[in-house]
């Protein structure tokens, strides 16, 4: 369960779970994708070792409403990205 810090802007925030690659850099490139798309990661869970090499990521981003389409655009791009729900 993510717990949202208490300063985020909840009419800006996006939650994404993402079905991504089993690897360890995965956090670190789509939090980076998310901060060159203007977002903010405010929380993020990472659960590994689900079958097929996958891993679950869990993260709430603080976004403008303009940018927020585009970064889900991006997110689903991303090849270490399987799946994405909002």
């Amino acid at each position: 369960m993510l717990a949202i810090p208490a300063t985020a802007r909840l009419s800006q925030l996006r939650h994404f779970s993402l079905l991504v690659d089993d690897r360890p850099e995965v956090p670190l490139r789509i939090a980076g994708t998310c901060l060159r798309r203007r977002g903010t990661v405010v929380a993020l869970a990472f659960a590994r070792g689900l079958p097929d090499g996958a891993a679950k990521l869990d993260l709430s981003v603080e976004v403008a409403p303009e940018h927020a389409a585009l970064l889900e655009c991006r997110l689903r791009a991303l090849v270490e990205v399987r799946s994405l729900a909002t």
